[in-house]
């Protein structure tokens, strides 16, 4: 038996919250990698660093967003087939 998937709803304050903490790590990293005292291409390889790091979490979250929502849709599929087959108690509502 598959369990029901999760109501993952995300509030507006978590999400803006969200932003805010990206936007100042980011921010603040930028910041600390320009005013190092080192040579340009340290900085520049540092900076590079910093933006492969951002755009792989970025593709890493969306992989994991993707999954979720393919397991859900799983579920939900095999939800309607019981249901259509006949089996309409083993779905039913508490």
């Amino acid at each position: 038996m598959t369990t029901p998937p999760v109501n993952t709803k995300v509030t507006p304050a978590f999400h803006l919250q969200s932003v805010i903490a990206f936007g100042v790590s980011s921010a603040g990293l930028c910041a600390g990698v320009a005013l190092l005292p080192v040579d340009i291409w340290i900085r520049a390889f540092l900076g590079m660093g910093l933006l492969f790091v951002i755009t792989s979490t970025f593709t890493l979250a969306k992989c994991v967003r993707d999954r979720q929502e393919e397991a859900a849709i799983e579920a939900w599929t095999e939800q309607v087939q019981a249901y259509s087959a006949g089996n309409q108690t083993a779905y039913a509502k508490n």
